[in-house]
């Protein structure tokens, strides 16, 4: 993961950030097509070709309290 919070838990400004598709994969360890099939509502379009997601949703997904 990109982001090393280390020992403390992300403040709330880097929750609500919004992090590129390549991030939200290594972090929930699913491909950026099954986290758009799955999870459609928590996906953020960053430009026409681009997608994004919520660093909150991201580790919500991970953590398996997604929806």
């Amino acid at each position: 993961m990109s982001d090393d919070f280390g020992e403390r838990p992300p403040s709330w400004l880097e929750l609500e950030s919004v992090k590129k598709m390549p991030v939200v994969e290594e972090i929930t360890s699913l491909s950026a097509d099954t986290i758009r099939r799955t999870y459609p509502e928590f996906i953020i379009k960053l430009s026409p070709r681009r997608d994004g997601m919520k660093l909150k949703d991201a580790l919500a997904i991970a953590n398996g309290t997604a929806r």
